[in-house]
């Protein structure tokens, strides 16, 4: 039987398709577009941001006019007044059409420079239920950040079919920033990272290379 694509591409395919595959039969809803702050910062690593400044803007335009929450990534600082370019303090991440069949649920948010102890923490909400986020990471620090949702929160979303992050810094001074907020509707591993854009046109290419080899094979 003649082999429809040659070895390397078939290699190829398999990598790609290994890296794009997260937890088993997981979904996942994505704000903001995991580019690194719009700079190329890696991930859980230090980045360049001024905190005497704090008036960096790395948005993609399509950032900029996005209603859901991706307005506030890419920036820094975060809703902070006369220093990042959002008015006000707080920040809306909002995930909607879920459904309300779930029975278990993760977050991953990519950011930057949380330091509670110093500057006080952000209250943060979750379709309204308190969240912990006393988180110190310290400057200049990126992390990326998992939780596993609580089950009042999963029951919220099963009855809301949504699901609505409200990040509020007004009683706090701190400086950060966010790179993407992330939900999957599963638990599983800390380090599933979500794949970059730059992943995705790198597999698009991959397969309109195997169409070009498959039509030359058949030929």
């Amino acid at each position: 039987m003649k082999q429809l694509l040659p070895r390397p591409l078939l290699i190829l395919f398999f990598s790609a398709f290994a890296l794009s595959s997260g937890p088993a039969f997981a979904v996942t809803w994505m704000i903001g577009d995991n580019d690194g702050y719009g700079a190329g910062i890696p991930d859980n690593a230090n980045h360049f941001f001024d905190g005497s400044n704090a008036n960096y803007d790395g948005r993609s335009s399509a950032e900029i006019a996005a209603t859901d929450g991706a307005q506030y990534t890419d920036t820094y600082s975060t809703t902070h007044p006369g220093f990042g370019p959002q008015p006000g303090t707080v920040a809306t991440f909002t995930f909607t059409g879920l459904g309300n069949s779930w029975t278990e649920g993760s977050m991953w948010f990519d950011m930057a420079d949380f330091q509670a102890t110093t500057f006080g923490a952000v209250n943060t909400t979750y379709n309204g239920i308190a969240q912990n986020w006393s988180f110190n990471d310290g400057f200049p620090t990126t992390t990326v950040r998992f939780f596993d949702l609580s089950q009042d929160v999963i029951d919220s979303i099963n009855l809301l079919g949504s699901l609505t992050i409200v990040v509020d810094r007004n009683n706090s001074v701190d400086f950060y920033g966010f790179d993407y907020a992330l939900l999957s509707n599963r638990i599983g591993d800390e380090t599933f990272i979500p794949i970059p854009a730059a992943t995705w046109l790198f597999i698009s290419g991959l397969l309109g290379l195997i169409g070009i080899a498959r039509r030359k094979n058949v030929a």
